[in-house]
């Protein structure tokens, strides 16, 4: 048995911890031996995964290739997934933001004496406060009505670069 020496590039990315899987999967087809996987030390939601690789891998200028469509392609899918949530999140803060100024206007009116316009304006301030979460969920379900289809045609993209990938580093084999 003879050993000869290899020479190995080294990688580290730092990652979502939802997407560790996918990544954990996807890499090794990249010729990518994955060392170990860690937590974050500074971000509690992400996961570093240290990696490396054969410096003479056949097809590697190739596999280069597919790696960075693939890793355009997951920074694709992490957007999709920030905009998924990004406007319902933000409707709902501006109708609690108008919730609090109706109530801090039902204060005022309170100190002014105007008892019947603090009703008004707490009442209003009360359903700007209530109405938040109910938004938030129904334009959740538009918005991943609009997002998901995009998101899955993504995800679809990275398992065919997966496949291509696969196939040239296992040409060595």
């Amino acid at each position: 048995m003879s050993k000869h020496f290899i020479g190995y590039e080294h990688r580290d990315i730092l990652i979502d911890k939802k997407y560790v899987d996918i990544y954990s999967d996807a890499y090794p087809n990249f010729g990518w031996q994955i060392e170990r996987k860690s937590a974050g030390k500074e971000h509690h939601d992400k996961t570093l995964l240290k990696m490396k690789r054969d410096r003479k891998l056949i097809n590697q200028t190739e596999l280069k290739r597919l790696q960075r469509k693939f890793e355009s392609k997951m920074a694709n899918i992490e957007k999709l997934e920030r905009l998924k949530t990004l406007s319902p999140t933000i409707v709902a803060s501006i109708i609690v933001l108008i919730g609090t100024a109706f109530v801090a206007g039902s204060v005022f009116a309170n100190d002014v004496g105007y008892t019947i316009g603090m009703i008004i304006l707490g009442t209003v301030g009360l359903v700007g406060w209530i109405l938040p979460y109910p938004v938030f969920k129904h334009r959740m379900i538009k918005s991943t009505h609009k997002y998901q289809p995009l998101i899955d045609h993504e995800y679809d993209l990275v398992y065919e670069i997966c496949e291509k990938a696969y196939t040239l580093s296992r040409v060595i084999d």
